[in-house]
This record gives structure tokens, C-alpha cells and sequence, in this order.
């Protein structure tokens, strides 16, 4: 079964996918990507009812008023789709910013992400550490600082989305996305309000503590966190900086040969490991 649906959660409407049947699973994307880009791997997830948001901002989504937006916001998104769904909880595999709210949604609403598969991000408990121990992922992020700057959404929007295109290459050296997927990315990102949305997650960073809290915070729930040895967004030496805290089972592997857009880039070894580790007692 394969079809779209609409979300009320948080105050917002929210367009999603929906493909086949079992147990809940969310499949949350990042930034600069939207739900088509996860299509293959929900397709490559048998035994789940994936349920693949676009988020906040990001057409057909709604945008909100208030374009700024901080993690625990972000995680009541994920809680609200679950209740606009009828789920207690859910499995929960988000790639980029679907990693940070698979994350912030876990210590937020601990009894409603069952088990997290986080993609090309680490936890903050690693991050932050790994910042200040490995210089060159400060240059990797400079993009953060850069879209805190007044005029940030007019520079992404300068020449066709130029700096979209230059972010996908940098990203994921060598990857050719399939035809017209970054074009349609620009599009869910062209609309009134929708690129200063999704750069307020960003602005939402260094505007709440929640960041900070969450690298103070134990993971609840089984983790598995993937990333790629040719990420050009966040380095695989990040990843194993060191280990968050916490008695919860935790996992990282990094893929060979692959770079940040790791559901499109390696569908089929991204979905073998997301279906062993739910699968996992």
C-alpha cells in the first residue's frame, strides 16, 4: 500500500507519504532535501506502515508563522504526528535534521520513540565534543554560521538555488542524484516563507539551550547512528569522538564509499541494517 496523507500536529498541516503496512515507522528527512528523497528507502523497509513527512516548511507542508524553530518544537512536531496518527509510539529513522529530531523527540518524549536510527548525524553528546577536538569539522559547519546572517535566505536563493546544488556536491562528493531530485528540492523550498523556515532551524540552534540539554541527556531508547566515509558535511571521525551517555544500546557503523545523502546514495545497505536493528530483541 502506497499513498499520501494529511497531518494536523502542533498547529500545523502536514503533507506525508505512506507506504505499506505493519508497525509505525517515521522516515524523517534534513536539509537540503524533502520526503520524495526517502521514498526508495520506505520502499525498502517490507513489515512497516512508513509514514515520510514533509517538514514544517517545506512544501506541500504547511509554513508556519514563525519561521524559527528549536528542537523541542521540532520533537512536538514528531509527537503530534504520532497522536495524529493514533500511535503510542514509533520506530523513528531520520536522516540530517530528522536525526536531530529523532534525537530531541527521544529525550523530550522518552515513551514515544521506541527505537531511533539516526543517518549522517551523531548525537549532540558527540557532536559538541567533537567540535572542539577536530578543527576541521568546525570548517565543515561553518554553513550554520553563515545561515544566522541577515541576507542568508537571499544568498541560498541567489542564482537558481545555486548554493543547494553546491551543498548536494560538497556533501556527497562523486553522487549523482537522480534526475530532477535537487530541482525538486528547490521547489518545496521556494514557496512564500519556506526557506526562512527551514533556515530557522538553524536560527532555533543558538536561540534555546535545547542543544545543550540534550548533549547533557542519556539516549533512552536503542540507537543506531550511520554515517559515510566521504561525508563532506560531517566528518566519520565525528561520529566515534566518543560515546554519549547512557545504558541504552548504541551502535555506530560508517558506510564505505558513501557520502551525507546516505538514503539515497545506499538505500539497500541503510535498509539491511535499519531492518536487522529493529528487528534486534
Amino acid at each position: 500500500m502506497a499513498g499520501t496523507l494529511t497531518l494536523r500536529a502542533n498547529g500545523l498541516r502536514f503533507a506525508a507519504h505512506v507506504v505499506g503496512e505493519g508497525p509505525l515507522l517515521l522516515l524523517l528527512h534534513g536539509f537540503p532535501d524533502d520526503a520524495d528523497s526517502l521514498l526508495p528507502l520506505a520502499h525498502a523497509l517490507p513489515g512497516y506502515r512508513v509514514v515520510v513527512p514533509f517538514l514544517r516548511g517545506y512544501g506541500p507542508s504547511e509554513v508556519p508563522r514563525r519561521r524559527v524553530a528549536t528542537l523541542r518544537t521540532l520533537a512536538a512536531d514528531l509527537t503530534g504526528w504520532l497522536d495524529a496518527l493514533g500511535a503510542e509510539d514509533a520506530a523513528v529513522v531520520g536522516h540530517d535534521w530528522g536525526a536531530a529530531i529523532g534525537y530531541a523527540a527521544a529525550v523530550f518524549a522518552p515513551t514515544r520513540v521506541r527505537r531511533l536510527v539516526a543517518l549522517s548525524v551523531p548525537p549532540p553528546a558527540v557532536l559538541l565534543p567533537a567540535l572542539r577536538h577536530h578543527p576541521r569539522q568546525l570548517a565543515r559547519s561553518s554553513y550554520m554560521l553563515a545561515f544566522q546572517l541577515p541576507g542568508a535566505e537571499a544568498a541560498v536563493r541567489a542564482r537558481d538555488f545555486a548554493a543547494i546544488d553546491a551543498l548536494w556536491r560538497r556533501w556527497s562528493p562523486g553522487f549523482e542524484p537522480p534526475p530532477g531530485r535537487v530541482a525538486a528540492v528547490k521547489r518545496s523550498l521556494a514557496g512564500p516563507g519556506a526557506l526562512a523556515t527551514a533556515l530557522g532551524y538553524y536560527r532555533g540552534l543558538l536561540r534555546s539551550k535545547d542543544m545543550l540539554t540534550l548533549a547533557q541527556s542519556p539516549l533512552p531508547c536503542p540507537t543506531l547512528v550511520l554515517g559515510g566515509s566521504r561525508d563532506g558535511c560531517m566528518g566519520p571521525e565525528v561520529f566515534t569522538a566518543v560515546r554519549p551517555p547512557g545504558a541504552a544500546p548504541y551502535t555506530v557503523e560508517i558506510l564505505k564509499d558513501v557520502g551525507h545523502f546516505l538514503p539515497l546514495e545506499a538505500t539497500d545497505a541503510v535498509a539491511r541494517r535499519v531492518l536487522a536493528f529493529l528487528a534486534a530483541p
